[in-house]
């Protein structure tokens, strides 16, 4: 008798003595991949949970109140000129709105004057009332004027 045992293809180690190199690399990628693939689910399972009351938006919405209408007005000194857009009101004093206000006038003036202004400047000027802004607007008017600059009215646009 012989003290050899028959080999136990149902065992990995045999399985990876007895297989060419190829199907040893599959299997330890498999096996990898598997791995990977179980530790994502932990990971997963670990950090998500169900959605709740308090994961409600609105309420989150709430607790940051929205800001009033807002009045503005943009202007530009550019090339011995300073185009500046009537007073207008913004329906939310939010500094997107402001911005993105400030890129139309900007790609307005950049159309009508053939100007480069820089879309992601900011060329608006904000203020709670009509009237303030209306003043700051003269006084920028007037200022401008006294160094003969010349004054193009944009408009709203």
């Amino acid at each position: 008798m012989s003290n050899q045992q028959a080999p136990d293809n149902g065992r990995p180690e045999t399985f990876m003595q007895s297989a060419s190199p190829i199907d040893r690399q599959v299997t330890i990628r498999t096996a990898c991949r598997a791995t990977v693939l179980c530790g994502l689910a932990l990971l997963a399972a670990a950090t998500c949970r169900p959605a709740a009351a308090q994961d409600d938006p609105a309420a989150d919405m709430a607790a940051h109140p929205v800001r009033p209408p807002t009045v503005i007005w943009c202007s530009v000194p550019q090339g011995g000129a300073l185009y500046v857009s009537d007073v207008t009101r913004l329906g939310t004093g939010s500094f997107m709105a402001a911005r993105a206000y400030s890129g139309r006038f900007g790609r307005t003036v950049n159309a009508r004057y053939g100007l480069h202004l820089g879309l992601e400047g900011n060329y608006c000027h904000q203020s709670a009332k009509r009237s303030t802004a209306a003043v700051a607007r003269a006084t920028q008017i007037s200022r401008m004027a006294a160094q003969n600059v010349a004054i193009v009215s944009v408009g709203v646009f």
